[in-house]
């Protein structure tokens, strides 16, 4: 208890300091924790594992090009195959550019076949006046909170890639297991059919169910093979790899998040060692007291040490506390435009690598003048007395 004592006096010496650093560090952590979790949220997106079973087969030139919907008789034929589903991204605008938010023409009677894992509770009442409607949309129970739809409610879209706008009855509302998945909204195909003179008998991609996800490799070449030769060639792939290839429009976030994260590590670094410097320095004439009267180099590099951990793990902690809080923030704020940052949130995984990182940086900063400090001659340090 002697030396948790001196420890609290050592670190309390100069309190404008010992603030300024806590904070710094404080801020620092929580920059990290956000960054991390950021990343560990969009590898989540991408790597979902109740996509397992599903593929997405679209144009091998460009995602914007189309395919006939012919091609879905055949695919449907195949023995792995358990559903499938026409599928085109609308970019329908709902009163304002900033009130973005993922919606789809589909195929109404494959919607809950093919999206199973994400469509999970919703009334069957509602489900089936949403396939009589012609007009209705099936919305997730999020979306529909954020914007205060109710059943029956009647809605517009303006598209951003087609020449039309759909105004649409709200028949259904789902839940999901994962919040990003109830930010979705799907209307019957036949609207965009039939609106857009282009667009009949074409759809951009095909969403396909296989019945075992170990027949994944084997149906995705074989689609890929039979119409390989045909006007519209297809390339199939995963549905987790399809969702990878929006992501990497923002270039490589991997690579720029990490980066961030290394800079700011450098700078808690360098932050606590200039710190722990001033300190120790400042008390080089108390440290050859300690050692003329009888306290071994062992103890005081301990004593040394343990500010500068005490120091590291407070703003740490902090730092943490404040990531947490920000959470509820950046699922609020950035979840509108970002839906899949809906499930943002500061995972135990991610506290205990920012802790591991913050201690390491405090043992870090403070061993090297800690133990210059107790390798010092006791006379050198007793001439200022």
């Amino acid at each position: 208890m002697r030396f948790l004592h001196l420890i609290l006096r050592s670190f309390f010496r100069s309190k404008r300091r010992t603030v300024l650093t806590i904070l710094s560090i404080t801020v620092s952590v929580a920059l990290v924790a956000i960054l991390q979790s950021v990343l560990a949220t969009l590898d989540g997106f991408a790597n979902n594992p109740e996509a397992s079973n599903r593929i997405v087969v679209r144009h091998k030139v460009s995602i914007t090009n189309m395919l006939p919907v012919r091609y879905e008789d055949w695919i449907r034929q195949q023995p792995e195959v358990e559903a499938v589903m026409g599928l085109q991204w609308f970019q329908g605008v709902y009163i304002d550019r900033r009130n973005f938010f993922p919606n789809f023409a589909s195929e109404a009677e494959y919607v809950t076949a093919i999206f199973k894992e994400e469509i999970v509770d919703y009334s069957d009442t509602q489900y089936r006046d949403f396939l009589r409607d012609r007009n209705g949309c099936i919305v997730g129970r999020a979306l529909a909170d954020k914007f205060g739809w109710k059943v029956g409610d009647v809605i517009s879209l303006q598209s951003e890639i087609f020449p039309l706008t759909v105004r649409l009855t709200v028949r259904c509302i789902f839940k999901s297991k994962r919040a990003s998945d109830e930010m979705g909204l799907h209307f019957h195909f036949k609207l965009l059919e039939e609106g857009v003179f282009y667009m009949k008998g074409r759809t951009g991609n095909f969403f396909v169910r296989v019945r075992h996800p170990e027949d994944v490799p084997k149906i995705i070449e074989r689609i890929d093979r039979h119409f390989r030769d045909a006007v519209e060639p297809t390339l199939s792939e995963t549905e987790n790899a399809f969702q990878l290839e929006f992501l990497k429009m923002m270039g490589n976030y991997t690579a720029i998040i990490q980066m961030i994260t290394g800079a700011v590590l450098v700078a808690i670094l360098i932050v606590t060692a200039n710190t722990m410097a001033m300190a120790i320095r400042e008390r080089t004439t108390e440290i050859a007291v300690f050692r003329a009267m009888g306290f071994r180099t062992g103890q005081i590099l301990f004593l040394l040490m343990g500010e500068g951990i005490l120091l590291s793990v407070l703003g740490g902690g902090f730092g943490l506390g404040l990531a947490w809080i920000m959470a509820g923030a950046i699922r609020n704020v950035a979840g509108t435009f970002l839906p899949y940052l809906q499930n943002f949130s500061i995972d135990l995984g991610t506290m205990a690598l920012c802790f591991q990182a913050t201690l390491g940086v405090g043992i870090l900063s403070t061993f090297i003048p800690a133990y210059r400090a107790t390798r010092r001659p006791i006379v050198d340090g007793l001439r200022s007395l």
